[in-house]
């Protein structure tokens, strides 16, 4: 490994978990490996696709090597795969004192930490995300999960990796579309926790500068820490911030059925939220026009809510919140790292959203 890394000890789940974040850390598991009788990966298989010749060759450690590739797809966090993967460790006789990788992007780390903390009462796990939204969110969330009918993470845990490590290799070789996914991501806990992230991100003149800069470590190492130290605040409001701009976020990626990025999705989510926040008398200070600034500067658009359809959009949150029958509570930062929460009936949603079409998406034809 690289000496270009920045090393660090966060708590996940009450658990102390050393993060790696740098240049070619993933050499990192081939002694780690050697630790182990047993040996499971489980990778994507875009990661070998794009990838591959950057993954140490694990074959040659002392212990048993399994490796399992499941297809890139969206179904890939479902039960079907959990099974087959668990009937595969079970025959390998995979046991307790077993260490698990998850190579890969989000859905990966989701589903690989899942069976990390299932199999066996739970087994070493390690997860080494090749995405940058998995770099800064799911790989160091805490919470694994895989999908049941329509349901996102409907069988969920709290389980904490023996480590994790950021191979910025993989940042630096993404493409940008998923480059700006983890800037939405960052931008977020800018707002809500750490607002240095958003001097870093407006330090950098666009994707292709950040992307070659030293201070892309920095920043994905200072961007993991605060979005651990939100999830393990001991104020509640604090951590239930992290659902900031997520309610509207995933809803237009629900309606839009996955055709909307998750970068255009949750920057429309936090751009809605606030607006929404500011109708109940919330007022954000600029948070609004800090987000539109970063987006302007990476070159990210945001869904057109009149096009997606509201709707669409209030069916959606009715079927997931019942807005119908109660008020939907929201959590915007009222200003900087200072989170509030407020209410609106289902009425009040559809106001709002209509104002804001009007005022911000409103193009007169000519």
């Amino acid at each position: 490994m690289g000496s270009n890394a920045e090393r660090n000890t966060l708590t996940i789940n009450s658990n102390d978990v050393p993060i790696v974040v740098g240049d070619n850390v993933i050499e990192r598991l081939v002694e780690t490996s050697q630790k182990y009788d047993r040996v499971v990966l489980i990778a994507g298989s875009e990661c070998y696709d794009k990838f591959g010749e950057h993954v140490p060759d694990l074959t040659g450690i002392r212990g048993e090597f399994t490796k399992i590739t499941l297809n890139f797809d969206e179904n890939l966090k479902n039960i079907r795969n959990y099974q087959k993967i668990i009937r595969v460790m079970i025959e390998r006789n995979i046991n307790s004192d077993s260490l698990l990788i998850g190579l890969g992007g989000p859905r990966l780390c989701d589903i690989s930490g899942f069976i990390a903390a299932t199999y066996r009462g739970g087994i070493d796990y390690i997860p080494v995300p090749t995405m940058p939204l998995a770099q800064v969110s799911h790989a160091v969330s805490g919470l694994n999960g895989i999908n049941f009918s329509n349901f996102e993470d409907a069988m969920a845990t709290r389980y904490a990796p023996r480590e994790i490590d950021i191979d910025t290799y993989f940042t630096r070789n993404s493409d940008n579309d998923q480059f700006r996914d983890a800037i939405a991501e960052i931008t977020r806990y800018g707002l809500l926790g750490d607002h240095s992230l958003l001097t870093m991100l407006h330090s950098h003149d666009d994707i292709k500068e950040l992307r070659g800069s030293d201070g892309l470590i920095r920043l994905l190492s200072k961007a993991v820490q605060s979005r651990v130290e939100l999830s393990e605040n001991s104020e509640p409001l604090h951590r239930k911030s992290l659902n900031f701009g997520k309610i509207m976020g995933d809803t237009i990626m629900h309606v839009t059925k996955g055709r909307a990025k998750y970068y255009e999705a949750i920057t429309s989510g936090m751009l809605v939220e606030l607006f929404l926040g500011e109708r109940s008398g919330i007022s954000a200070r600029g948070a609004r026009e800090k987000i539109v600034s970063v987006m302007d500067q990476y070159g990210m658009k945001k869904s057109n809510i009149k096009e997606i359809g509201i709707d669409n959009i209030l069916k959606s949150l009715n079927e997931r919140y019942n807005i119908e029958n109660h008020n939907l509570k929201f959590i915007v930062p009222e200003e900087l790292g200072k989170p509030a929460v407020f209410e609106m009936s289902s009425d009040r949603i559809t106001n709002a959203l209509r104002a804001f079409t009007e005022q911000y998406e409103f193009n007169p034809v000519v």
